[in-house]
């Protein structure tokens, strides 16, 4: 069996190169475009208070969207915008200038919010309690929390609470497990 090899004509195979190429670019265009709208989407649901758009849905965009690093000494005006830290998500809650004490970690949650999949607050799917001493979290009645390998029942809704679940003397937490 043999091969024949015949020579193209150059000007077709270029004219297709150069079609390629416009193509490619129009795609990357789209993407771009698609990219600024859902990120403005973001920023609207936030606005609205709506909160549409969840977390699983941002994470699973993040597979295809470059959201911004953060930046040291930068305006964040946008509240509702999205960047990314140390490898993890985080919403931006309040017009600020990031500085070396208002980076995002879990203690600057007047700023950031850890974009993140949530929990149900079962016993199977207990919402994990932060470990950090001071963070401020809603706590709600009925549900199940986890705390340092132990989950807990929330026997009282808790505003603004800072008191973990393993606090002696709290008849608001009941240890399950």
């Amino acid at each position: 069996m043999s091969v024949i090899h015949k020579k193209s004509n150059s000007g077709a195979s270029t004219e297709i190169e150069k079609e390629v190429r416009e193509v490619k670019a129009a795609g990357e265009q789209t993407a771009a475009l698609l990219a600024l709208s859902f990120k403005a989407q973001i920023v609207q649901d936030r606005a609205a208070g709506t909160n549409v758009i969840s977390d699983a849905a941002i994470l699973q965009s993040a597979e295809v969207i470059e959201y911004d690093e953060y930046a040291d000494n930068h305006a964040y005006n946008t509240v509702g915008e999205i960047i990314k830290h140390n490898g993890r998500y985080y919403e931006i809650k309040a017009a600020h200038t990031s500085n070396a004490a208002a980076y995002p970690v879990e203690t600057t949650f007047a700023y950031y919010r850890l974009i993140e999949l949530s929990a149900t607050g079962t016993l199977d799917d207990p919402i994990p309690y932060p470990e950090t001493a001071g963070i401020v979290v809603n706590v709600v009645s009925g549900l199940y929390y986890s705390y340092k390998g132990a989950v807990y029942l929330a026997k009282a809704d808790m505003p603004n609470c800072v008191y973990p679940p393993d606090t002696a003397g709290l008849w608001q937490w009941e240890k399950v497990t």
